[in-house]
C-alpha cells in the first residue's frame, strides 16, 4: 500500500540566505567569522566557489551575534552598478540593523556625509537613506570619498556610543569594477584605520580575489583568509535523511546518493534533496529511483538558460561538454579527440579553458568538471545522442 505524505512544507529551502531549521553544519567558519566580527580591529576575508553557502553562514552569524547583544551590519554588494550604489546599501543596511537599537542612528550616519541624502520607506515602514541621483554620475573620486565618508559615519557612531560594530561587506571584490587597484588602496585605507569597526569581506570571485590580496597589491597581508569549501558530506547527507524523515518520507541511506550526484556546491545539493522529496512525498519514501526522478526533474526545470547557455558556445565548446559530461579527464587523448570530434590538442585545450573562464566548468588538476551538475545532466540527456551515445541522466563521469 503507497502511503501518500501530507502537503506538509518542504523541508528544505533554496533561493536566497537560509537560517535556523533550514541550516546546518559550518561550526568552524561560524566560529571564526564570530570570533573576526568581536575582536577589535580584526580583518577577515571569506572566499569560495559560489553556491556553497557563504551568505547564508554569514546571515546565520549576523543572526547569532545580535541574539547575544551584538551589532553586525551586513550589505550585499553584489548588483552594485557604481560606487554610489555600494554607499547606498551600506547605509541601508546600517540603519535596518542600528536603527532598531539608537534612535538616532539615521540623523547620526547622514550628518556625518556631505552630500544630499534622501529618505523612503521600505515596505515595513523604516525609512532609509539614499545618495542623490546624480551623485550615480559623480567624478570617482567623489564617489570613492562618499563611501568613505559612509564607514566613516559607522565607526563614529560606534565610537560615540562606546559599541563595537561588525561589518560584512559582501561580493565586496566589485569594488574593483569601480577603479581597480585605486578603489582597493582606498578601501584599504578607510578599513585598516577604523578602531571601533570589525570588518569581514566575502567572495566569490576566487580569480580576482586572489589576486587582489597578492603580493604588491593593496589587501596584501591586511586580511586574515577563510576559505569556504564543501560541507562534510557524510553530515550533509544524514542532515538530508533526518530533515526528510522528520518531514514524512522516509529516505534510509539515499543522502549519500543525493550528494554525490550534485557535490560539491552546497545550494546544488539542497536543490537536490528538495526535489527528491517532491518526488517521494507521493510514496512516502525516498529511494533511488525518487532520487533519479528528483535529479531529473531540475534538469528539465532548468532546461531554457541551459539551452541558450549551449546555443552561445562555439561547435568545439559543445564537443568539449559533451566530453566532460562522459568522462573528465583525457581530453586530450587520441581516442576522445576521435569519439568527439576535437581535432588537435592545443584548441580542444584552449576551448576547455574558455568554458573554466566562463564557470561552465572548473579545473581540479588534470580533471575538468562541470560547474553545474544539472548542466552535467542536461548534455548527457540532449547532446549526447549527437554522437551516438547514451547514458543515464544522472551518470557522473568521476
Amino acid at each position: 500500500m503507497v502511503r501518500r505524505v501530507a502537503e506538509s512544507e518542504n523541508p528544505f529551502r533554496i533561493g536566497g540566505a537560509v537560517s535556523g531549521r533550514h541550516f546546518t553544519d559550518r561550526v568552524d567558519e561560524r566560529r571564526r567569522i564570530e570570533r573576526a566580527l568581536t575582536t577589535p580591529q580584526a580583518h577577515l576575508i571569506v572566499f569560495g566557489p559560489r553556491r556553497m553557502g557563504k551568505t547564508s553562514t554569514l546571515r546565520v552569524v549576523q543572526e547569532d551575534l545580535a541574539n547575544k547583544g551584538r551589532h553586525v551590519i551586513m550589505a550585499d554588494l553584489s548588483t552594485a552598478s557604481a560606487l554610489s550604489d555600494m554607499t547606498n546599501r551600506i547605509l541601508q543596511a546600517a540603519v535596518r540593523e542600528l536603527g532598531r537599537r539608537w534612535q538616532d542612528a539615521l540623523p547620526k550616519l547622514i550628518q556625518r556625509l556631505s552630500v544630499k541624502v534622501g529618505l523612503a520607506p521600505d515596505p515595513s515602514g523604516i525609512l532609509l537613506p539614499s545618495l542623490d541621483v546624480a551623485m550615480r554620475d559623480a567624478g570617482i573620486d567623489e564617489q570613492r570619498a562618499t563611501l568613505a565618508g559612509a564607514l566613516d559615519a559607522i565607526e563614529h557612531l560606534a565610537a560615540s556610543k562606546r559599541a563595537r560594530i561588525g561589518v560584512i561587506l559582501d561580493e565586496f571584490q566589485e569594488i574593483h569594477r569601480f577603479g581597480g587597484e585605486q578603489a582597493e588602496a582606498h578601501l584599504r585605507g578607510i578599513v585598516q584605520h577604523h578602531k571601533h569597526v570589525s570588518y569581514v569581506l566575502a567572495g566569490s570571485d576566487e580569480r580576482l580575489i586572489g589576486a587582489m590580496t597578492g603580493p604588491r597589491r593593496p589587501f596584501y597581508k591586511l586580511l586574515e583568509p577563510l576559505a569556504f569549501g564543501a560541507m562534510d558530506p557524510d553530515h550533509l547527507a544524514r542532515w538530508i535523511e533526518e530533515r526528510m524523515g522528520a518531514a514524512g518520507a522516509r529516505a534510509d541511506g539515499i543522502g549519500a546518493r543525493i550528494v554525490t550526484l550534485a557535490e560539491p556546491r552546497t545550494r546544488d545539493v539542497v536543490q537536490l534533496a528538495r526535489s527528491t522529496f517532491d518526488v517521494a512525498r507521493r510514496f512516502g519514501r525516498a529511494t533511488e529511483a525518487e532520487v533519479e526522478e528528483g535529479f531529473r526533474q531540475v534538469v528539465l526545470s532548468e532546461d531554457a538558460p541551459i539551452r541558450a547557455l549551449w546555443d552561445a558556445l562555439s561547435p568545439l565548446q559543445q564537443k568539449v561538454l559533451r566530453a566532460v559530461a562522459v568522462k573528465s579527464s583525457g581530453l586530450t587523448t587520441r581516442l576522445a579527440r576521435r569519439q568527439f570530434g576535437l581535432g588537435d590538442t592545443g584548441p580542444a585545450t584552449k576551448a576547455a579553458q574558455t568554458l573554466v573562464s566562463r564557470d561552465v566548468l572548473v579545473k581540479a588538476e588534470r580533471e575538468y568538471r562541470f560547474d553545474s551538475p544539472y548542466m552535467r545532466g542536461w548534455v548527457i540527456a540532449n547532446a549526447l545522442a549527437d554522437v551516438g551515445l547514451a547514458l543515464p541522466v544522472t551518470h557522473v563521469p568521476y
